[in-house]
């Protein structure tokens, strides 16, 4: 009697193909690009407590809400807005501004301020979130 050679058992290949094209589609489909961001100079307060001697510098406010733009808390027009940072700049160009964010603000409502403030030439910014 003879034997019978065993089997080779045949691994399905289609299927296999599906699941990685699925997969490939499923990658392509869901893969975010990133958007680069402006790389932005954000000054940090140093840790530890103010010395009480210090004569703290006048800072301009700035806040950012959803299409709305305050500074030092009156809202303006955003040309309005710029004319008076180009002049406040011109008087002192080591003027700090503090931008304060509202939570339902814009990314772009930030850019925008924030390139009001470069224009004007500002470079001390300070960017808050309000609460």
């Amino acid at each position: 009697m003879r034997r019978k050679p065993p089997e080779q058992l045949a691994v399905p290949m289609s299927s296999m193909i599906d699941i990685v094209f699925l997969l490939l589609i499923y990658f392509i489909v869901t893969a975010r690009e990133d958007i680069p961001e402006a790389h932005l100079a954000v000054n940090l307060p140093a840790p530890g407590m103010a010395k009480s001697g210090e004569v703290k510098p006048k800072m301009l406010e700035m806040q950012v809400h959803a299409n709305k733009l305050y500074l030092q808390g009156s809202e303006k027009p955003v040309a309005e807005i710029a004319a008076m940072l180009k002049y406040l700049g011109s008087l002192d160009p080591d003027q700090t501004v503090i931008v304060q964010v509202s939570m339902n603000a814009r990314a772009t409502d930030l850019v925008t301020a924030l390139d009001l403030c470069r224009a004007a030439g500002l470079e001390k910014l300070n960017v808050v979130t309000l609460r």
